[in-house]
């Protein structure tokens, strides 16, 4: 049985077509750096000041939003404070916000607040950003690892101690895995933003990269030093490649969980106003201080805005749509073959290389591999920012899955094989079903997630062609502080509504499958 299913035709042509049009390009823009570039720049000095500099900034912003997102996810995930399911999903709104909206509203805020644009209010603001759009990531790895605590451990310990001492000596232990993936990851996505520090005005080794590719056309140049950045992401997620391939920190619901949760008046004293403030600070505050900026300029700003938006909205929804269902179907062919068949596994070690390469190299890699004669028909069409879209956010769509597939008992695969149930018939009425709340998670995540994707198609989007953020983005520079604020707003509010309305068509199924009260 196993060895049928790692040769199941849908596989082996899912992961071939993954491989060629994902993964070769980045090992094809590699290869050919190698060899035409000297490594000249390996040795000057600039490079690595500005590489050092990134690393401080991302350690930072990784330090801050593991705190932040630990302190939020023991409140959230281990406490009966008020309100926590409302602020579980709540929370999760910076996550599926474009960055460089965030980094609109909080540089209007610091110059509203101190009339200045200086260096360091550039960088403050920077890691604020940062560390704000990161935390719900800490606070979901966390968040269920504290979940998957036995809480027999808990219980034993309180007998002879007291609470502060259980989260110090037991806790705190158990989650240190956690804690080290959280600041890991974090820091690769920090170290691979190249919109807010664009925005902010603070070179990092992504702006160089751009720069170097896009201004200067020196591409070796920029590949190799894209290659630099690479093996530091790569190496990293290595360290913790165990734990973030096998570990739950991507799950809709926590079936099968034996979490304690701590009942105290002094928790729900402190836990409830830090949720508030935190939420009014990190979600409330970008959305009025936009509101303001854009209403500072007058209706016809608004307008205007919209009249600038109205043709890309079209397109980036349907761009976003098809994608989203691609990433589903790849991340679910990729978990339930890598669950049945350890030889699968290395479809998820692509996913997750993938993943890890930074957006603008993962741009680089597709212009180089497609801006050819004879794929021309996928470099000049709507179909290299599908390629992108697959390429940086399947990995999240199989984590999502194969958590949801590892909560099945295995027993009700047999039961219905040993009664002679075919396989295709255990997977549309069996599995499907069971895991049907996480499959439309994947897709309203994967959807979410393109529709704000900038790093990625910023480098390839084709000439002529225009979606949403790329609009907004590009417009930054040239047009009044208002006007860029105003279209923020619309692309934040359009991203709200659309997650407030997918919400909506997934409470039904939430409730039906027992995960609403998780």
């Amino acid at each position: 049985m196993v060895r049928k299913l790692i040769r199941h035709p849908l596989y082996i042509v899912t992961y071939a077509l993954f491989v060629f049009f994902i993964v070769v390009p980045v090992i094809y823009t590699f290869i050919t750096a190698v060899f035409s570039s000297d490594g000249v720049f390996l040795l000057q000095k600039q490079t690595y000041l500005l590489l050092s500099k990134s690393i401080l900034i991302s350690s930072i912003t990784a330090f801050f939003s593991t705190g932040l997102g630990t302190v939020l996810g023991f409140i959230i995930y281990k406490t009966n404070v008020k309100y926590r399911h409302f602020f579980k999903l709540a929370l999760l709104i910076p996550l599926f916000i474009s960055p460089y909206i965030m980094a609109v509203a909080w540089k209007d805020l610091l110059f509203l607040l101190f009339n200045a644009n200086s260096l360091m209010l550039s960088y403050v603001g920077l890691v604020g950003v940062m560390t704000i759009v990161f935390v719900p990531i800490s606070m979901l790895i966390v968040g269920s690892a504290l979940s998957n605590i036995d809480s027999q451990l808990e219980e034993s310990a309180l007998v002879i101690t007291d609470l502060k001492n259980v989260i110090i000596k037991i806790i705190l232990p158990l989650i240190k895995p956690a804690l080290f993936t959280s600041f890991i990851l974090v820091f690769i996505f920090s170290i691979s933003e190249f919109s807010v520090p664009v925005y902010f005005g603070v070179k990092v080794f992504t702006t160089e990269i751009f720069t170097q590719f896009s201004a200067f056309y020196n591409h070796s140049l920029a590949i190799m030093q894209s290659l630099l950045l690479v093996v530091i992401c790569v190496l990293l997620l290595y360290s913790e490649h165990k734990y973030i391939s096998d570990a739950p920190f991507l799950s809709i619901g926590s079936k099968g969980s034996n979490s304690k949760l701590f009942d105290s008046e002094k928790l729900n004293n402190i836990g409830l106003p830090f949720l508030i403030v935190y939420f009014g600070i990190s979600i409330l505050s970008p959305v009025f201080i936009l509101l303001f900026q854009s209403l500072n300029g007058g209706a016809l700003v608004i307008i205007h805005a919209f009249d600038l938006l109205l043709p890309t909205i079209v397109n980036s929804v349907l761009l976003a749509l098809v994608g989203a269902f691609i990433i589903v179907f790849i991340g679910f062919i990729s978990a339930f073959y890598s669950i049945k068949n350890e030889n699968a596994k290395v479809f998820n070690w692509l996913l997750l290389l993938i993943f890890a390469i930074p957006s603008t190299v993962y741009g680089i890699s597709l212009i180089k591999f497609y801006n050819q004669p004879t794929l021309d028909i996928i470099y000049s069409s709507y179909a290299i920012i599908l390629i992108a879209y697959i390429g940086k956010f399947s990995f999240i769509s199989s984590k999502l899955i194969a958590n949801a597939i590892n909560q099945i008992p295995s027993n009700l695969d047999e039961i219905a094989q040993i009664q002679g149930v075919k396989a295709f018939s255990r997977i549309c009425k069996i599995l499907l079903p069971l895991i049907l709340p996480s499959l439309f998670a994947a897709f309203i995540i994967s959807f979410v997630f393109s529709l704000g994707e900038l790093g990625t198609t910023i480098m390839v989007y084709p000439p002529g062609m225009e979606i949403m953020p790329i609009k907004v983005f590009t417009l930054m520079a040239n047009v009044p502080q208002s006007l860029v604020s105003a279209m923020s707003l619309i692309v934040l509010t359009l991203t709200l509504l659309i997650i407030i309305g997918f919400y909506l068509l997934m409470k039904p199924l939430l409730r039906t499958y027992n995960f609403v009260n998780d």
